[in-house]
């Protein structure tokens, strides 16, 4: 083994993703078990096999050099709109999205392999193109416009979180690359006013029921508001530590609905209480500040605005799907990383990471 190879690989990253991946199944695990014991192992083993695959991919990408990502970005790019546009028309539905590809027993979700590709360009014309701090009206044009294709088409399949994700992912990258302030109060105004027209015209029926159940829930304590109330009883009945691995009521009684997938935090903290989820959020907080970190020590500005986009994707899929749980923010579907089942999700998350570990090993 080389040994400078080894002192470049960044094991800390690694070992934190691997602790909150060991934390995320055993949560699965209980989870799961009001599923019955046959669907239960279905979805555990499922996601054990997603584990092992994004782990493969995340070594295979975590040794290609920060040259590649440079090159490829924009036939990544290119490569997730058509994707984007194929689930359109082949594409399979499900709860209102048709966000789907079916191949075989997997389900492709398009939607969050773009996010690493609209990263990739974003960092790619940032790095290529701008040296100002303060970009002006004309210079933002072409990131915007590289966001509001894949947007588009990701609103066509009725996904709002997807789409509100992507606009996270550009302000992000657009605040550390620096704007005009003129323009940022220009954008607060018109993304206000969009915000008026999308609720009145464009938002489905059940969007529009997460909006107003997030406002106030006990309106409609049996209909829209059900999720977010039952999400409160878990987390509250919880207390400081919890009623233990498995021994969660809420989850195990079927009143907690999607407790894999969207609502997998408050079935911890249910069973773990209030220390379990903070050791876990300092388990994610580390595991940011370690990506934060790659983004200082970068070699290059594609280094840094690629690592500054990896980090920005972690750091709002815990801030949507948590401030959802919690009743902060409106529930949007977003997955919790290396905790919410899903087979396109995971693997995101472990591209994410082995494309983070190749910028790191890069400095």
């Amino acid at each position: 083994m080389n040994s400078r190879w080894y002192q470049r690989y960044n094991f800390s990253l690694l070992f934190l993703v691997l602790v909150l991946s060991g934390i995320g199944l055993a949560n699965l695990y209980s989870a799961t078990l009001s599923f019955g014991q046959t669907e239960s192992a279905s979805y555990y083993d499922s996601q054990w096999l997603y584990h092992g695959i994004g782990f493969a991919v995340m070594l295979f990408l975590s040794f290609l050099p920060l040259k590649f990502y440079y090159q490829m970005a924009y036939v990544f790019y290119g490569a997730a709109l058509i994707l984007l546009i194929a689930v359109l028309v082949i594409g399979s539905e499900s709860k209102g999205a048709q966000s789907w590809i079916r191949l075989g027993a997997f389900r492709l979700q398009p939607s969050e392999i773009g996010k690493i590709a609209l990263v990739l360009a974003l960092a790619r014309i940032l790095a290529d193109h701008y040296r100002e701090y303060a970009l002006n009206f004309f210079q933002l044009i072409p990131p915007v416009m590289i966001y509001l294709v894949p947007t588009a088409l990701v609103v066509l399949q009725n996904d709002l979180g997807s789409s509100l994700f992507y606009g996270f992912i550009l302000a992000s990258l657009l605040m550390i690359q620096g704007v005009d302030k003129k323009l940022i109060v220009i954008a607060l105004i018109l993304v206000a006013c969009l915000s008026v027209v999308s609720y009145n015209y464009m938002l489905k029926p059940y969007q529009k029921a997460r909006i107003a159940s997030f406002m106030n829930p006990e309106a409609d304590a049996k209909g829209s508001g059900y999720h977010l109330l039952q999400s409160k009883v878990a987390i509250g009945s919880g207390g400081w530590t919890g009623k233990g691995f498995t021994k969660g009521q809420s989850h195990k009684l079927k009143f907690l609905p999607e407790r894999h997938t969207d609502f997998i935090f408050p079935v911890l903290l249910e069973e773990w209480g209030f220390l379990g989820g903070a050791v876990s959020l300092f388990f994610y907080g580390l595991f940011l500040m370690t990506g934060i970190s790659v983004m200082y020590h970068s070699s290059n500005r594609f280094a840094f605005f690629l690592s500054a986009g990896l980090v920005s994707l972690f750091f709002w899929h815990v801030v949507i799907n948590l401030g959802g749980v919690l009743g902060l923010m409106p529930l949007t579907g977003v997955p919790l990383p290396f905790f919410s089942y899903g087979g396109s999700s995971l693997l995101t998350s472990w591209m994410a990471v082995g494309v983070l570990i190749s910028v790191s090993r890069q400095k």
